[in-house]
């Protein structure tokens, strides 16, 4: 029997794209599946275009968000959540685009793991729907992991992260892992994976199957750009590594340092304020960064004199 799949999309004004995302998943190769779009209140033509696919097909199920919720993408996946009746669930954006044969890869990798184990696929970046499929089918994290530690461990050399429409999870073990933290307004996707990720036993990988992640869409809420989204990015960062400490229990980790130096550069750059009231959390990241910047003066006072002595 085929398990039904529920595809969970956040939607925000996006009548001129979402359009693709939704044929996309018409055209899936695997037909046992439910749609749940739920509308932030869009005041553009998305809920004429949305009612449109629903007249069409009634996998689709259009939910408009209740004025009682707060606007926000994490709110709304966590409402589609409570409605989903599948198995498995498939996060996907309003603007992104599903394979044709994505779920049904996906879904008979998965048949014969139990609930704790994730697929991933590989991630095609895009601009327009026009544009060439580019596959980079090398990156060291395409393959399987036997456990998630030897993932964190490898992204803690390499960088990245699998792309969030990657995943197909089951249900059970997101109500395992805990809901999106609806706290959280910036990394609410990266702190919700790292639980997925942190909470499975086994990463099986998808190579003949892929999704594309559109870019600049001229609304990109990953922006540092105000000070509470720095300060939801730091505290997504104090959840992980809480998380990950008491699982791994090292005090040593690349994947937690290499993460927390991307956070700490970002934070120095933007708002240095928050570095200082959190100087305990980026102990080791101040003290090499202190000792990095002594070396600097140090090179330049020597190349200075060298430069006084031999007059070059």
């Amino acid at each position: 029997m085929n398990p039904l799949i529920s595809i969970i999309i956040p939607s925000y004004n996006r009548e001129n794209l979402i359009g693709e995302t939704l044929d996309s998943v018409l055209e899936q190769t695997y037909t046992n599946w439910e749609c749940i779009v739920i509308d932030d209140r869009s005041n553009d033509g998305t809920n004429a275009l949305l009612k449109e696919y629903s007249n069409r097909d009634n996998r689709f199920i259009i939910i408009s968000k209740p004025t009682e919720l707060k606007q926000g993408a994490s709110i709304s996946k966590n409402l589609g959540l409570q409605m989903a009746r599948g198995k498995y669930i498939q996060f996907l954006d309003s603007d992104d685009i599903l394979a044709e044969n994505k779920l049904e890869k996906q879904i008979v990798s998965l048949k014969n793991e139990n609930e704790k184990v994730i697929s991933v696929c590989v991630t095609s970046n895009f601009n327009k729907k026009r544009d060439v499929i580019v596959l980079d089918s090398f990156r060291k994290d395409y393959r399987n992991f036997n456990n998630s530690e030897e993932y964190f461990d490898l992204i803690g050399e390499i960088g990245g992260y699998y792309a969030p429409e990657s995943f197909l999870i089951s249900k059970e073990l997101i109500n395992f892992s805990g809901h999106w933290n609806e706290n959280l307004t910036l990394n609410d996707d990266g702190e919700f994976f790292f639980r997925i990720i942190h909470n499975s036993n086994k990463i099986v990988f998808n190579n003949d199957t892929f999704v594309r992640h559109r870019q600049n869409t001229g609304d990109n809420l990953s922006m540092l750009d105000s000070l509470p989204k720095a300060t939801s990015l730091l505290n997504s960062w104090k959840i992980i590594e809480i998380l990950y400490n008491t699982k791994y229990n090292t005090l040593n980790s690349k994947y937690l340092d290499k993460k927390k130096w991307a956070v700490y550069n970002e934070l120095k750059r933007t708002y240095p304020i928050l570095i200082e009231e959190n100087k305990l959390f980026f102990y080791n990241q101040k003290k090499r960064d202190n000792f990095l910047f002594k070396l600097d003066k140090l090179k330049k006072r020597v190349n200075l004199r060298l430069k006084n002595i031999f007059k070059y």
